[in-house]
């Protein structure tokens, strides 16, 4: 974990292309599990994980630098990138700009790893050469291999009495201690290393010791903020829903008496009120004219025959199905039946309508036929 954080080893092209492509996946799946929560919530738990991301891109953006003797100030592009990536993912996750974001941080982790290694670069000991990819002070030498045992050579010199004399233990040459001297042949660059490594002084201590604490803190806080997530909404915010969709609801116009006229079109009567429903062309659904606002389809709002009587409609609307409903007074109905059964034809918002054969099918509907007469 220490050599994570350390920014003044080296990481080979593998090692840095390792780090910063698993700081992407855990940031991934962290936020997936926090995909449905509330956006403060999925918020707050993405900081908790692109703070301490923020330190480790870093890093390994200074080791990598250091390993080719590039200047040190690129790393800040490489921290820039995965703070951008980091809360972009968390507000927006899995959307266009976040997939971005985490290309463009990728693509300059991609350029860090491309850089070749400096045959300039000081050694940290005569003979480093690092261990998975790393080379520093931090020693990794206990994952990499067994530590050395000493050997010991004796000699029994044998005797009459068949004791033997005390084996002469001659121990193996112990490999030379690194000299401090070797520090100094790191490639040098901006030095920001003060302030990590007092953060790193204090914290990974912290962390050690009170590792069992901390992780029963953090699932805790993991478990409530998946229940607030996922905690179902109140039956008052349910009604208030269900409520505003039974009101949204559109309910076709209900009628007492119907009569199919030839020129396709229906004369419907509701309370002695007349409407004339027919099929148009496309249109927004909704009121398309009304004369209480006197507003919307100027054309609608007449209905002309050929001898020049016209009636004014109530109200024009357009339902499922691009269906017509033009209504009509109730005043009104009385003339305008009859100018359907004695007239040539009419207009009604720029439709054209025959009259036709229309006196026969009046006169044979009951409700109709007592206003065809006069």
């Amino acid at each position: 974990m220490k050599s994570l954080f350390c920014i003044q080893g080296r990481d080979s092209r593998l090692r840095s292309a390792l780090v910063h492509l698993s700081l992407v996946a855990v940031l991934l799946l962290w936020v997936a599990l926090f995909v449905a929560a509330q956006p403060a919530t999925r918020l707050i738990v993405g900081l908790g994980l692109a703070l301490p991301g923020a330190a480790l891109s870093l890093a390994a953006a200074r080791r990598r630098l250091n390993d080719s003797a590039r200047p040190a100030t690129l790393a800040w592009p490489a921290l820039g990138l995965w703070g951008l990536f980091a809360v972009v993912q968390t507000l927006s996750p899995f959307s266009l700009w976040a997939t971005l974001a985490g290309a463009a941080y990728l693509g300059f982790a991609a350029l860090l790893s491309a850089f070749p290694v400096s045959r300039n670069r000081g050694r940290f000991a005569p003979g480093d050469e690092g261990v998975w990819g790393y080379s520093g002070p931090v020693d990794l030498s206990a994952l990499h291999q067994d530590a050395p045992v000493a050997r010991y050579q004796g000699r029994v010199e044998p005797s009459l009495d068949g004791r033997g004399n005390a084996p002469t233990v001659i121990p193996e040459p112990q490999a030379a201690q690194p000299d401090p001297s070797y520090w100094d042949d790191e490639p040098k660059g901006l030095d920001i290393t003060g302030l990590l490594k007092r953060v790193a002084a204090t914290v990974l201590p912290l962390l050690q010791k009170q590792w069992k604490p901390l992780a029963g803190i953090v699932g805790v806080v993991v478990l409530l903020s998946l229940a607030v997530s996922f905690w179902p909404k109140g039956g008052a915010d349910t009604a208030a829903s269900a409520e505003v969709v039974e009101v949204a609801k559109p309910e076709v116009p209900v009628f007492e008496h119907q009569v199919a006229m030839p020129d396709t079109y229906e004369l419907l009567m509701n309370q002695d009120g007349i409407i004339v429903k027919w099929p148009g062309d496309p249109s927004a659904q909704g009121e398309i004219w009304s004369l209480l606002t006197a507003k919307g389809e100027r054309q609608c709002a007449q209905m002309r025959f050929n001898n020049g009587n016209s009636y004014r409609a109530v109200k024009v609307e357009v339902w499922p199905g691009d269906v017509y409903y033009a209504y009509f007074s109730p005043l009104d109905t009385s003339d305008i039946v009859y100018d359907v059964a004695m007239r040539g034809n009419f207009t009604l918002c720029g439709y054209p309508f025959s009259l036709r054969g229309s006196m026969d099918i009046l006169r044979a509907h009951p409700a109709f036929a007592l206003y065809t007469r006069r």
